[in-house]
């Protein structure tokens, strides 16, 4: 037999009321178990979610408070433009900068032939013996002085020279010299006979002194 059948033949051997007294106290037994267990497991429930709740609410409150706080003439997105623009501008003065620096560099490269040293000295002075050489020109002497000026810029070097040569030759000695990278005055010429000619003349050489 199975229990439901059990069950029927249990409640039919009761009387009505017996069978009401029963099914009441059932029913009571289930509530009395809801309030039990059911109902504080719904509170805690409910508690649980409340507080999820309340915490979403002011996640998004807070959301709200610092949207309205960023949001200037109602533009939401003024500061996040405002810094792109600081960018923009500073990305601009730095190439501003920068070009300025190169150009710099390069008036100072320009200018570096100022630079006197006693290297550049060297070299100048066995500048004009290959000047002369290429002009057929022949050297008789050079002497010269380097002077220790004290100004920014100045007289630097004196040097003196005595050759002799064709006159076209010692003209286009003299315009080479003259043409030189350095700041050179050519002055005090002195000149006599011919075939060959005999040539004295000096020149100053103007730079900033090391």
């Amino acid at each position: 037999m199975s229990i439901i059948e059990r069950i029927d033949e249990f409640f039919v051997r009761r009387t009505a009321s017996e069978r009401f007294l029963i099914i009441t106290s059932i029913f009571a037994l289930i509530i009395a178990i809801s309030f039990e267990y059911l109902v504080p497991m719904s509170e805690g429930f409910l508690s649980k979610n409340k507080a999820k709740k309340e915490e979403i609410e002011a996640k998004i409150l807070a959301d709200k408070s610092y949207l309205n706080s960023m949001t200037v003439n109602g533009d939401p997105e003024y500061y996040v433009k405002f810094y792109q623009r600081e960018i923009e501008n500073a990305k601009q003065r730095f190439a501003a900068v920068q070009d300025k620096y190169n150009y710099l560099v390069h008036k100072i490269e320009e200018l570096s032939y100022l630079l006197y040293n006693k290297k550049r000295w060297a070299e100048f002075l066995d500048s004009i013996t290959k000047k002369a050489n290429a002009n057929n020109v022949d050297i008789d002497y050079i002497s010269n002085t380097f002077l220790d000026t004290t100004h920014e810029f100045g007289h630097v070097l004196e040097i003196e020279v005595g050759c002799n040569g064709d006159f076209q030759n010692l003209v286009g000695f003299l315009n080479d010299i003259e043409q030189s990278d350095l700041v050179v005055d050519v002055y005090a010429l002195e000149m006599e006979g011919a075939n060959p000619t005999q040539l004295q003349f000096k020149v100053s050489v103007w730079g900033i002194s090391l």
